[in-house]
């Protein structure tokens, strides 16, 4: 399977010993600790189901998305894809879900770490879907109102709860709409980013402008995450963290212009093929 199923509550269940994720305690307050326990039954199963909302993992009971403490990209490592048995971090898809010391006792936490391609066991999940693929969409969720603040363990937690992110075509052949490119130049993405960031709704640019800066801010955000790092990246990892953030920073626009869900998604394929394009001008590839 790749990616979460679309509008379902699903278990995430470990290959390594056939447990689960659920939330310590059942706790519905922010930072609580992700620990792998026994499947339950259904009448008492709630923190053991997540459903999958623009690559946020949302838990059923406490509507809190699940977050990995002390990222360095804040917001961004909040969003997670699937693929191959990984869930990976979409902001660098290299760090993936974990068993703390490969344990399969009760209540061992979830850490994030590096992918390994052997002795992994303790790194691949299995989804498990439940319910009708419609039951999930029945329950709002909302963008949180601040960032939590960068700590020093990189640990899952749960935090108040934001279309999966994919690759645009390739750069010699940009998107295009009437026969336009879909998405604003370097520079005229630089000089929208100034007004979005700086006045907020009282920029009046276009949806396209403003996918431009999200675009813009996503690259920027990536630069200085790679220098914190300080470690080269390959183009592939690059472009999908661009990607990542980039799609990320519209649903805050998105959420501050009460943008449509149609003008939304249109302005997240352009922020991530945008961002795309930048990045290979920003980290010349």
């Amino acid at each position: 399977m790749t990616g979460f199923p679309n509008g379902q509550y699903f278990f995430i269940k470990s290959r390594a010993n056939g447990k689960v994720l659920d939330v310590y305690m059942g706790e519905t307050t922010d930072d609580s600790n992700i620990i792998i326990w026994p499947q339950k039954p259904d009448d008492d199963n709630d923190n053991q189901l997540w459903r999958a909302e623009d690559g946020f993992l949302i838990n059923k009971r406490s509507q809190l998305v699940m977050d990995i403490r002390g990222g360095d990209l804040k917001a961004h490592n909040q969003r997670f894809g699937y693929r191959d048995g990984y869930i990976y971090c979409l902001a660098d898809p290299r760090l993936v879900l974990d068993i703390r010391g490969g344990g399969s006792k009760e209540g061992t936490k979830i850490i994030l770490y590096k992918r390994k391609e052997s002795d992994n066991q303790n790194q691949l999940w299995t989804i498990i879907p439940v319910g009708g693929p419609n039951e999930a969409h029945q329950i709002p969720y909302y963008p949180p109102p601040d960032y939590p603040q960068p700590g020093h363990q990189q640990q899952p937690q749960s935090y108040p709860a934001y279309p999966s992110t994919g690759y645009g075509p390739p750069d010699n052949h940009p998107p295009s709409y009437g026969g336009q490119v879909a998405y604003p130049s370097y520079e005229e993405a630089s000089g929208a980013h100034h007004q979005v960031y700086n006045e907020g709704r009282k920029a009046h640019l276009s949806h396209q402008l403003i996918a431009g800066a999200a675009a813009y801010e996503a690259v920027k955000a990536y630069r200085r995450h790679q220098e914190r790092q300080g470690e080269e990246m390959s183009h592939g990892f690059i472009k999908q963290g661009v990607a990542a953030l980039a799609a990320a920073e519209i649903v805050k626009l998105a959420e501050e212009h009460n943008w449509s869900r149609d003008q939304k998604e249109k302005a997240t394929r352009d922020a991530q093929q945008a961002a795309e394009k930048y990045a290979s001008r920003e980290f010349q590839f």
